[in-house]
C-alpha cells in the first residue's frame, strides 16, 4: 500500500505532523524503531510497577493550540498542578519559590529589599516581551539571501506580523546575546536572587552552558513562551508519565487514519532522480510514499539515511557543522522513604513532601559545577533537580513507594568520554552525597537505580551528543540559521523529503511547534488546506 506521507519517528513532533497531515485527510505512517511511541516524550516501565519519565519529565512548553486543534483531552491527556518547587539557599535554608508574585517577593526581602521592589518590574518586563517570542515560535523562517518575489512578499509579511519587535529591538537583541547573569544583574543585586531566578539557563536547558555563557539569558523567557490561560490548561506533571501526552497524539491521529508502527527502525531513505519516494526499514520491508518527513534528527536523516550523493557538498558540510554535546543527566531512583529536607518546616511550605527541589544553593555553587566540566571533571557537587513525581501522582510507583526523578550537572561528554558502569555509580554516589548534604536524616538508600547520561540518549533517543535541542540554540543556529542556511523552512535539498524534528525552529522541549509548521509546509506543497 502507498501512503501519502510516512514518517520518520514517533517521537512528539512527528505524531503531531502525522495527526495533522491525516486530519487533512492524508494517508499518514508514522514508523518508529523503538518499541513504543514517544521518542524522548515516553514513559518506560523500568522496573515493574515504576513509571518512569525517562527522558522529557515536566509539561512546561506543549503548546495550546496543539492541544485544542487535536483535542488531546478527550484522548488521556491530563496535567497536574505542583506545588511550588524549593530551593535550599546558603545561609538560609529552604526558600518556598511561591507562584504568587508578592509572596515570593517577600521571600526576595529577606536578601535584599531593593530586589524585593524590582521583581514585579522584572516580571512585567518578560510578560511584555513573552508575546513577541511566542509568535516567532510558529514562525517559518524564510531565507534572506534569496530576493525573488515570492521571499520578499514572505519576508514583507513577516516584518508585519512581528512588527512589535521593532519598538522591543533592543531587549530582544540583548536576552540573544547577553549572559543570565549579566542580564539578572541589571535587575537584581543578590546573589540568592541571581541563583534562584537563573537557574534554568544556568543548567536546566540541557546544553552545555554555565550562568556567564552568552546567549543565556533566552532562556529566562521560558514561563513566558506558552499562554497559561487557554481551555487547554496550565503546566505540571502528566499524569502517567510524559508518554501520556505521545500516546493521545497518537490516538488523536488514530482517529483521522494515521497508522503508527513500532520496531520500524528505518535503514534508509529512498531517493530516485532527486525525489524521496519512501523508506527501507532494516527488516528489509519498504514503505513506499509520496513524500517523506523526517522527525530524525538533522544529522541522522543526512548523515545516515540519505545518500551523500543526492546532497550538495555545502549542505553536508553544514550538517556536519550543527550540533552541540550536553552534558547533563538524568538518575531515577526507586525509594521506599523521600528525602526529608532540613529546614523545611521551618520554610513554611506546609504541603507535606515537596514535589520538586532545586539543589543550586548559590551563583559560586552553579559556577563551581560549570569549572569542574571545563576542567574536564564531573562536577564535585552537580545541580540537582531532585524531582519525586510519585507525591502528585501516587499511580507512577507502586504503593508505599516513590520514584526519585534527578536531573543534573556536569559530567564530561563527547568523543573519549567514560560513560561506561563505572562512570553511572559515581554519578549515584555524588548525587546522594549531594542530597544528603540537604537531607542529612536521608538514609540514602534505594531499591532499583537508572542512570542516563548524553551517550544514552543518544543511543536511544537519536539525540546527537545527548542534546534535547539535538543542537544548541545559539545565534549562529537559530531560526534562518536552523539546521543550515537556505533549508530553515523544513525543506531539504531533497525533492518530497522534509524534516520536522527538534532540528528545526524553534528547537527541543516539548513544544510541538516543530511537527505543526512542518505540516503546514507540506499542505501548502500540496495546494491543501487543514480542516
Amino acid at each position: 500500500m502507498k501512503h501519502d506521507v510516512v514518517i520518520v519517528g514517533a517521537g512528539h513532533n512527528g505524531l503531531v505532523c502525522g495527526a495533522y497531515l491525516a486530519k487533512a485527510g492524508l494517508k499518514v505512517c508514522v514508523v518508529e524503531k523503538r518499541g513504543l511511541l514517544g521518542g524522548a516524550c515516553v514513559t518506560e516501565e523500568v522496573w515493574p510497577g515504576y513509571k518512569v519519565s525517562t527522558a522529557a519529565h515536566m509539561l512546561g512548553l506543549l503548546q495550546p493550540r496543539v492541544i485544542l486543534d487535536l483535542e488531546l483531552q478527550k484522548f488521556g491527556y491530563e496535567v497536574l498542578a505542583t506545588p511550588p518547587i524549593v530551593q535550599p539557599i546558603e545561609g538560609a535554608g529552604p526558600i518556598v519559590l511561591w507562584r504568587e508574585t508578592d509572596r515570593l517577593a517577600k521571600q526576595f526581602a529577606r536578601f535584599s529589599g531593593k530586589d524585593a521592589s524590582a521583581y514585579p518590574d522584572y516580571l512585567d518586563h518578560l510578560a511584555r516581551l513573552g508575546p513577541i517570542f511566542r509568535q516567532l515560535m510558529w514562525e517559518i523562517p524564510f531565507d534572506p539571501s534569496v530576493l525573488g518575489p515570492r521571499n520578499l512578499r514572505d519576508m514583507a509579511m513577516f516584518a508585519w506580523r512581528n512588527r512589535g519587535m521593532v519598538g522591543r529591538f533592543h531587549d530582544v537583541a540583548d536576552l540573544l546575546t547577553m549572559s543570565a547573569y549579566d542580564y539578572l544583574g541589571r535587575w537584581f543585586e543578590s546573589d540568592a536572587v541571581k541563583a534562584i531566578l537563573g537557574y534554568y539557563p544556568a543548567g536546566g536547558s540541557g546544553q552545555s552552558v554555565g550562568f556567564h555563557t552568552e546567549g543565556t539569558a533566552y532562556f529566562l523567557l521560558r514561563g513566558y513562551l506558552r499562554d497559561n490561560t487557554t481551555p487547554a490548561g496550565g503546566t505540571g506533571l502528566v499524569r502517567g508519565g510524559m508518554g501520556a501526552v505521545s500516546e493521545a497524539i497518537a490516538r488523536a491521529g488514530a482517529r483521522f487514519g494515521m497508522e503508527t508502527r513500532v520496531d520500524a527502525e528505518v535503514a534508509r531513505i529512498i531517493v530516485a532522480d532527486g525525489r524521496a519516494e519512501g523508506v527501507v526499514l532494516a527488516n528489509g520491508d519498504e514503505v513506499r510514499a509520496k513524500l517523506v518527513v523526517s522527525n530524525a534528527s538533522a544529522r541522522h536523516t543526512f548523515l545516515n539515511l540519505v545518500d551523500e550523493k543526492a546532497l550538495p557538498t555545502e549542505f553536508l558540510r553544514g550538517i556536519r557543522g550543527f550540533g552541540g554535546q550536553a552534558t547533563a543527566f538524568k538518575v531515577h531512583l526507586a525509594v521506599e522513604e523521600l528525602p526529608k529536607w532540613e529546614g523545611i518546616e521551618a520554610s513554611g511550605y506546609g504541603q507535606g513532601d515537596p514535589s520538586q527541589v532545586t539543589i543550586a544553593p548559590s551563583v559560586a555553587y552553579l559556577e563551581q559545577a560549570f569549572a569542574d566540566l571545563q576542567a574536564g571533571q564531573p562536577s564535585r557537587r552537580p545541580y540537582l533537580t531532585v524531582q519525586a513525581p510519585s507525591v502528585v501522582d501516587p499511580s507512577l510507583a507502586p504503593k508505599g513507594h516513590h520514584l526519585l526523578s534527578i536531573y543534573g550537572g556536569h559530567i564530561p561528554s563527547g568523543p573519549g568520554a567514560d560513560h561506561g558502569e563505572a562512570t553511572k555509580q559515581a554519578v549515584v554516589g555524588r548525587v546522594l552525597e549531594t542530597i544528603a548534604a540537604f537531607a542529612p536524616t536521608w538514609p540514602a538508600t534505594y531499591l532499583h537505580k537508572h542512570v542516563m547520561l548524553a551517550a544514552d540518549y543518544e543511543e536511544q533517543f537519536g539525540l546527537p551528543g545527548g542534546n534535547p535541542h539535538h543542537a544548541d540554540l545559539t545565534l549562529s543556529q537559530l531560526f534562518f540559521r536552523r539546521p543550515v542556511p537556505r533549508f530553515a523552512d523544513h525543506s531539504t535539498p531533497v525533492r518530497n523529503l522534509f524534516l520536522c524534528s527538534a532540528s528545526n525552529h524553534p528547537g527541543g522541549g516539548v513544544t510541538g511547534v516543530p511537527g505543526y509548521n512542518a505540516a503546514r509546509v507540506v499542505l501548502g506543497r500540496l495546494g491543501r488546506r487543514g480542516r
